[in-house]
């Protein structure tokens, strides 16, 4: 079946019009790309707000979008821009459809979508894994478990976990990222992927860190930065690398940019502002489980508005 046939069907099963449905993937492989203006999102935002034939077909792209585990948003650039020239071929094969068989697990989307621990953007879930370790996903982020004979954690790029293993024995227990592997036995420890690097907070006990770089150890009440030249040891704010286990954001002097990066990790769709605010400063502390209340927030403490062009397209602007 050819990838238009496939659309077509997918399109009328769904009681969606072909043109749109394939205009809304086109505009939602440009997002990834990372590299839209804000004349880019003016037009998109025209583009959803012009027929409601366009919103329906939106809303199936990022529903198919989440059958995939919905990448954080800089998971999705960073692979994308390996490959300026991604099509509208490979995105109809990257949702599934250009027919059976035809999924491909560009950068490990598929991956996400079919780990044994996953969640999606603003879910935390709390897991007890079969050697009775504790361990907490935030959002969007995904594991994949080996525990037969061995205990072996495969952590997807992009996500962020809390493993408690204390008290459990059982002899090593491996955790994978990237390139490289700790032994995280006996210990609690914080771990986030950032893409080139690693944070890793260790709470109690000890850490073996193993990468090409070499080998190192870090003892409860130590943090460092994991990359391919090395470890970089940091001091260790322990409220900090637990906030989000606590459904708490917080920002120290954070640029509006990142600001919106952060938190649009935690909710559907886009969250951006104009170039005018980026560099206006945030700080606070900001419930995550409740998104559009902490845009509300901004908008009290900064001189911006917020502009909800639909519940997933969201622009923070001067006043």
């Amino acid at each position: 079946m050819t990838a238009n046939a496939a659309l077509g069907r997918h399109a009328a099963r769904h009681g969606l019009e072909p043109g749109r449905l394939e205009a809304a993937l086109e505009w939602q492989v440009t997002l990834w790309s990372g590299e839209m203006d804000d004349a880019g999102h003016r037009d998109w935002a025209a583009w959803l707000a012009e027929h409601p034939g366009n919103q329906r077909a939106w809303a199936e792209v990022e529903r198919l979008a989440g059958r995939l585990g919905e990448l954080p948003s800089d998971v999705a650039r960073h692979s994308l821009k390996r490959s300026r020239r991604f099509s509208r071929r490979q995105a109809l094969t990257l949702f599934g459809l250009a027919g059976a068989g035809a999924l491909v697990a560009r950068g490990g989307w598929v991956e996400r979508a079919v780990a044994d621990c996953r969640s999606g953007p603003g879910e935390q879930r709390d897991l007890t894994l079969p050697d009775g370790s504790s361990l907490k996903l935030n959002t969007a982020s995904a594991v994949n478990l080996a525990f037969n004979g061995e205990r072996c954690l495969r952590v997807l790029p992009g996500s962020e976990i809390a493993l408690d293993s204390r008290g459990t024995g059982g002899g090593p227990l491996r955790l994978e990222m990237a390139e490289m592997a700790l032994d995280a036995a006996d210990s609690q420890v914080v771990l986030r992927d950032h893409g080139e690097r690693l944070a890793v907070s260790v709470l109690a006990g000890r850490v073996r860190v193993l990468s090409g770089a070499g080998a190192a150890t870090l003892l409860a009440g130590e943090a460092a930065w994991l990359s391919a030249d090395g470890v970089r040891r940091v001091p260790l704010d322990r409220a900090a690398a637990l906030d989000w286990t606590r459904g708490v954001m917080r920002a120290d002097r954070l640029p509006l940019r990142d600001f919106l990066a952060e938190l649009g990790r935690y909710r559907h769709g886009l969250l951006y502002c104009d170039d005018a605010v980026a560099e206006l400063v945030v700080s606070g502390a900001f419930r995550v489980p409740d998104t559009d209340y902490a845009l509300q927030s901004l908008a009290q403490a900064l001189p911006v508005a917020v502009h909800y062009r639909t519940p997933w397209l969201v622009r923070v602007s001067a006043v």
